[in-house]
């Protein structure tokens, strides 16, 4: 999974700079820019790449939510200000697991109605790459102007959405690492809906565990209880750091289920 972790930043990395690029400055830096759009799963609808979106709930299947830990710009614009908790004190606390809340059905039902009956609003403040859009053409306005007026907005209202919308995945991010990701993104929520039944997936070895609760500590998605070694799959990012933190490689992505235990044991310190 160490392996995997690293794959997964660069990608990230890639695809980020990659959109932010594509709306602020457009193809004049190289056409290839465009690939950034074509394999987000809603542009890749819009523009009827039908089979772009059917291959990322394909790799959904297998792999679980790749997409939100790789491709999705917003969830990587979390992740770059989550870093900034080790410099504010009150939020210089290790992450804990956290219920999913229901919250997140409810937002894509609307979601999809909001679609179906062509109600732009709605998808213009909670779609990923909307977001990514907006905040981008906070840099350069007149590069997303004609397309924020396409949408029904104008160049005001455009900023002012980027700026509102950056703030509050600063904050999110911030205090729950990715929580927009786990408990708003409609795109989330659906994939997340396949994720249940992935086919591989994230498991706890109850034989090797040792209860230092270091997976639970930086699981950014707050999907992880060490007690019971349990992985709510379903909002699991596949961000990798689970595996990369643990000392005795007992997370690991996998086919087969783990029986879940409780253990006798709790968090442990060394002894002084």
């Amino acid at each position: 999974m160490k392996e995997l972790r690293i794959i997964r930043i660069i990608l990230a990395v890639i695809f980020f700079v990659g959109a932010v690029l594509y709306f602020a400055i457009g193809l004049k830096i190289h056409p290839a820019l465009g690939f950034v759009e074509k394999v987000q799963i809603i542009p890749s609808m819009i523009a009827n790449y039908l089979g772009v979106t059917i291959i990322w709930f394909v790799v959904t299947l297998l792999l679980g939510r790749i997409y939100c830990s790789t491709v999705c710009p917003v969830g990587t614009f979390q992740d770059i200000f989550r870093h900034g908790r080790r410099f504010i004190k009150p939020l210089r606390k290790p992450f804990s697991y956290r219920p999913g809340s229901k919250m997140r059905y409810y937002i894509l039902g609307a979601y999809i109605f909001c679609i179906i009956a062509g109600v732009a609003a709605v998808p213009f403040w909670i779609e990923p790459w909307s977001i990514i859009r907006n905040i981008s053409g906070d840099i350069h306005p007149s590069a997303e102007k004609m397309e924020w007026v396409r949408l029904g907005v104008g160049m005001t209202t455009g900023i002012i959405a980027g700026v509102v919308s950056a703030l509050l995945l600063i904050i999110v991010g911030l205090i729950t690492g990715r929580g927009f990701c786990t408990d708003i993104c409609p795109i989330g929520t659906a994939l997340g809906c396949v994720s249940n039944y992935t086919l591989y997936h994230i498991e706890i070895d109850p034989d090797r565990c040792i209860n230092c609760m270091k997976c639970e500590d930086v699981c950014r998605s707050q999907c992880i209880k060490v007690v019971s070694r349990h992985v709510d799959n379903s909002r699991c990012v596949r961000c990798f750091d689970c595996g990369h933190v643990c000392p005795n490689d007992a997370i690991r992505l996998q086919i087969n289920r783990n029986r879940r235990a409780t253990p006798l044991m709790t968090r442990t310190t060394a002894e002084t």
